[in-house]
């Protein structure tokens, strides 16, 4: 078999007339490309539909690729997928929401007005795939063939026009493939990174201005070259991101910003090279995002069947901001102007607009994904645009743009350069930005295109500093400052530093002088005397050091450098000390110190970023338990989540008769109690014994489940904790536990 790994979790398999795709994350269809391999016209969907947000399950590119470069539909051929049946069931909603955007029911069901909903329709309607005057379905592009929920059932033939190749699914994200008489068995599981990033943007570290644009990614989701499709806008010292491209936590760290900098997204539409959102959404903070209704039950219904939680649970996930193109809005201390573009499925760009010091306006426009004028003008005559659309999009520049940021993806859906040429001309003060393009296919002595990494300030933040100590306020409420006049002592008194990639910050075994803040990049914690493995750690936006030689005035017993150009807000070390002890604060740094591996070591909150995970060291109170002693008894109403922190704990469940039905035996990292605490049920369901002198850190479930509703990748990993434990999905709709059942008592 000529089968080889792409990436963790996905292998390519040439076949006898086509190639087939296990497993299938975001990009890959760049990897393809980069790796000469062909592109494939199966694909099979794996079990694990997700990896902490990133989709496992990214065929809406690949697709593309059969339907309009392969031209497959055309051949008589459709794109082949396997997969249990309700994996197939969501990617045939994500690629209908996404070939061809939402239905005039589904679009009326939303609230939107007719005239909006005709308008959107018309255009999908023209822009569709179409045999004669009838738009295809989904169904008659791709074929969908159902592998069988039940683990190690019958083969299947992986290729429709052959049974040289069989699948087998065997369960937990495992297949067996047969081939002349040859056995394969391919796990699709993986741990740590499955891709590196296309780009490095590691450079200048990002700086909130009043006016600013950075671009992340800029490329079609057909070019190998670097990501796809996203910016990010700082207005008036607040942090937008425009559309998310593939490995968006990745780009936002590399260019010093962590996600919870992040004010909202203005998401633009839902395609793939667009909308890789769900890797934000999985999140310790609720994401503000910014767009029309349609686009935004678009991408909830993409989310959720990326991720396998309800329509109603991903909402929870977002607050959600609404605008309706042709309005005005003033927001965030701007003013926002949206409009349809047009584009296959509903789409917006916008104009955003900021005054300096004396009240002069600056502007910058996106035109967002934005088909070219002779393709309007094809589609005006169809009938499926307005003239007055049309000539809406023309005019989109009016002059007194700083920026015009202009799609110029190409035919048959994306903008060309060369439609802008007399625009450029008339308004010689408007710098033009084409983006959705190689940069390499276009006369660069013409046309400036963006780069990942480009990035411009229009307007300087008015008082750039007073930003910046807006993450050192963020910092300080993880502590219960008695006296808050501490706070803007600490804010007049620190100072803002900033260093290069590898400087040294501080050195083992000098005096602790000297207490930080990280506002943006990252740091490696060394151990310059441990030749073998020096690196202890790595800290980032959110974290803070030096604290602990000053408390306890020791010398420092380690070295941090610089990873990445780093801001830090630096305090002196007298001025800190007098700070933790006039507010009585030793003992929240030294539950910090004694709690936080613990607590970074616990499954369910391993992946939070340092804050979050600050912020539960604190909550957590320490209890301890002699061998013998009952922690807690089935059947009652106590409600406190315990994490293991030594020792041995028997979680017992018995049946009506009194039998034992479930033992089990957890040790330290380990948790239990979740499932009252949480609130799935008011009783405990099961018993828990110390086996040994156990000591544990205990969270109300009270404190749990603000935890939980603030945090959705923590909502969301209890969730899959639960799911594990044999709760169902109707149940975890209803909050309540009715019949828990499987492999433990999460009591």
């Amino acid at each position: 078999m000529q089968i080889t790994p792409l990436v963790p979790g996905c292998f390519h398999l040439e076949g006898p007339t086509c190639s087939a795709l296990l497993g299938s994350p975001p990009e890959i269809l760049k990897v393809l490309l980069k790796n000469k391999k062909s592109v494939p016209q199966v694909g099979l969907l794996p079990d694990v539909s997700h990896k902490s947000g990133v989709s496992q399950m990214a065929f809406e590119f690949l697709g593309y690729w059969f339907l309009f470069v392969d031209q497959g539909y055309q051949k008589g051929k459709k794109f082949r997928i396997l997969g249990t049946p309700a994996l197939c069931e969501r990617l045939y909603h994500i690629l209908r929401i996404t070939l061809l955007g939402p239905t005039r029911e589904e679009m009326k069901a939303w609230g939107l007005s007719k005239g909006r909903l005709e308008t959107l329709a018309k255009m999908a309607e023209g822009l569709a795939l179409k045999r004669g005057d009838k738009i295809l379905a989904v169904e008659e592009l791709f074929e969908f063939v159902h592998l069988p929920e039940e683990e190690d059932s019958l083969f299947v033939p992986l290729f429709a026009d052959s049974k040289e190749f069989m699948i087998k699914r065997l369960g937990g994200n495992r297949y067996q493939l047969l081939s002349r008489g040859e056995s394969l068995e391919l796990d699709l599981n993986f741990e740590g990174e499955q891709s590196p990033p296309l780009i490095d943007l590691t450079g200048e570290v990002e700086k909130p201005e009043a006016l600013r644009v950075k671009v992340l990614g800029c490329y079609t989701g057909f070019d190998p070259e670097g990501p796809t499709t996203g910016m990010l806008f700082w207005i008036n010292g607040n942090g937008f991101l425009v559309d998310s491209p593939a490995g968006i936590g990745k780009y936002l760290k590399q260019v010093g910003v962590s996600k919870d900098r992040l004010t909202a997204v203005i998401q633009t539409h839902v395609h793939d090279d667009h909308c890789a959102l769900s890797e934000l959404l999985l999140s310790e903070q609720i994401l503000t995002i910014i767009t029309t209704r349609e686009i935004f039950e678009c991408m909830v219904l993409k989310v959720a069947n990326v991720i396998g939680e309800s329509t109603d649970m991903v909402k929870a996930m977002m607050n959600f901001v609404e605008v309706i193109p042709g309005k005005t809005y003033n927001l965030y201390g701007a003013v926002w102007e949206f409009f349809y573009t047009v584009h296959s499925i509903p789409t917006v760009g916008f104009r955003v607009t900021v005054p300096d010091e004396k009240g002069r306006t600056h502007s910058i426009l996106h035109s967002s994904d934005l088909d070219h004028f002779e393709g309007m003008g094809d589609l005006v005559k169809s009938g499926a645009i307005s003239q007055e659309h049309m000539d809406r999009m023309k005019g989109l520049v009016r002059g007194d743009e700083r920026l015009a940021m202009i799609d110029a993806g190409g035919a048959p859906i994306h903008g060309k350069t060369s439609d802008w040429d007399l625009v450029i001309a008339q308004y010689p003060d408007t710098e033009f930005l084409f983006y959705h393009v190689n940069p390499s296919k276009v006369d660069g002595q013409k046309y400036q295109v963006a780069r990942p990494g480009w990035g411009k300030t229009f307007l300087p933040e008015r008082q750039f500093p007073q930003s910046v100590y807006n993450g050192v306020v963020q910092a300080l409420r993880l502590f219960e400052i008695k006296d808050q006049s501490w706070t803007n002592i600490l804010l007049s008194q620190g100072q803002v530093v900033e260093y290069p990639v590898r400087h040294e910050v501080v050195k083992k075994g000098q005096e602790g002088d000297s207490f930080y803040f990280i506002l943006s990049g990252n740091l490696d914690v060394q151990d310059p005397e441990n030749k073998k493995e020096p690196l202890l750690a790595t800290l980032e936006s959110g974290d803070f050091f030096g604290e602990m030689s000053i408390i306890n005035k020791s010398k420092t017993n380690a070295t941090v450098v610089s990873r990445t150009p780093v801001i830090l807000f630096k305090l002196p070390g007298s001025l800190f000390l007098e700070f933790v002890e006039k507010n009585e604060l030793k003992e929240n740094f030294s539950s910090l110190w004694k709690r936080r591996p613990l607590i970074s070591s616990v499954a369910i909150f391993r992946d939070l970023d340092p804050t979050a995970k600050h912020e539960i060291s604190l909550l957590a109170k320490s209890q301890s338990f002699k061998k013998g002693e009952m922690i807690m008894r089935q059947g009652s109403k106590t409600e406190e989540f315990y994490i293991i922190s030594s020792g041995t704990v028997e979680i017992v469940r018995k049946n009506e008769n009194g039998k034992v039905v479930v033992s089990t035996e957890l040790k330290a990292g380990e948790f239990f109690g979740e499932n009252v605490a949480i609130g799935y049920t008011d009783k405990r369901n099961a018993s828990a014994l110390a086996l040994t002198d156990v000591t544990t850190l205990v969270i109300s479930g009270k404190e749990l489940r603000a935890l939980a509703k603030r945090m959705p990748v923590l909502r969301h990993q209890l969730h899959l904790v639960m799911k594990r434990r044999g709760v169902t999905e109707e149940v975890l709709e209803k909050g309540m536990v009715l019949s828990p059942r499987g492999e433990t008592a999460g009591a």
